[in-house]
């Protein structure tokens, strides 16, 4: 879910696999950019925003599964 509002750049596509801790998307507010990172290891499962898009904070912006689950 995005932190804060502001401009989210999506990194990752549906069947990536990410580590815990890894960059997904960054942020940018009020001239300050800041990551999002994975809470868990697994596979995006679904993108849920545009690669380029305004957010509000709260929004969901992807889905992880863990590995060996859909």
């Amino acid at each position: 879910a995005a932190p804060f509002a502001g401009v989210v750049t999506i990194g990752v596509a549906v069947g990536d696999e990410v580590a815990a801790g890894q960059t997904i998307a960054t942020i940018e507010a009020m001239k300050m950019e800041a990551a999002i990172t994975a809470h868990k290891a697994g596979v995006i499962n679904r993108v849920a925003v545009a690669t380029t898009a305004q957010v509000e904070g709260g929004d969901l912006l992807a889905v992880i599964c863990s590995v060996g689950r859909s």
